[in-house]
Parts: structure tokens; C-alpha cells; sequence
């Protein structure tokens, strides 16, 4: 199967339902060199804003974290987030996220695009 959209492949795709609040994590080619993607909630109530704090923890891991999501209804980029080099490929994220009204779960439905190669001058 192939899907694609807007000129990019959707490689990675699903819905995964978080234990609790706990993160999600997602791991991509798990081969020689994995690369890790956390998704994660916070709440900071000192802001009034939403925001997605988005964070190179190492070499091949990424933090995500949606603060100040909205309950009850879903959220998420709008724009591809743009995310570096997989497979020789460059790799791309739209995302959104939705949290039960009781702040007791949430879930992630998530699709990371491969673009066009990468060469070695880029």
C-alpha cells in the first residue's frame, strides 16, 4: 500500500490510545539506528496560552509535549512539522491529540510523511 498527500508519502500512521496520561512513545525504523518520537501531556496553569514544546532530548530523540490542550475536543498542528532525515528522506509530522473531559486519558492519531531524497550537499 502507498498513501500520499500534497506530494509527500505517509510512511508511519495510526491512532494509539495512551495508558492514563501517561506518554506515548513511538519508534521508527528500530534497525541500526532508531528514532524515537514522546509524545507527552502537561499542564502548566501559570500560562493561558496552547503550545507544543517540541525538543531534541539526544542524538535520536524527540519530545513532544502538547501544553494546555483543550479537553474534549481535538487538537493539533496545522502546518507539517518538518522533522530531519529518515531513509534518506526527509520526515514530516502532523499530529493531533484529544484528552477525555475528565483528564483521565487522551489518545494520539499521528502520520509522519517521507519527502523527497536527501542528498549528500543538503
Amino acid at each position: 500500500m502507498k498513501i500520499t498527500s500534497g506530494g509527500f508519502e505517509a510512511v508511519y500512521h495510526g491512532r494509539v490510545f495512551a495508558y492514563g496520561l501517561n506518554p506515548i512513545e513511538i519508534v521508527l525504523s528500530e534497525e541500526n539506528d532508531p528514532l524515537t518520537f514522546v509524545f507527552c501531556i502537561e499542564y502548566e496553569p501559570e500560562r493561558n496560552d496552547v503550545m507544543t514544546d517540541i525538543r531534541l532530548v539526544r542524538y535520536n530523540e524527540v519530545r513532544i509535549a502538547c501544553i494546555n490542550f483543550p479537553r474534549g475536543k481535538p487538537i493539533g498542528n496545522q502546518d507539517m512539522i518538518h522533522l530531519g532525515v529518515l531513509d534518506n528522506r526527509k520526515l514530516s509530522l502532523r499530529y493531533e491529540v484529544t484528552i477525555n473531559y475528565d483528564a483521565a486519558a487522551w489518545s494520539l492519531t499521528f502520520t509522519f510523511y517521507a519527502g523527497e531524497g536527501v542528498t549528500d550537499r543538503e
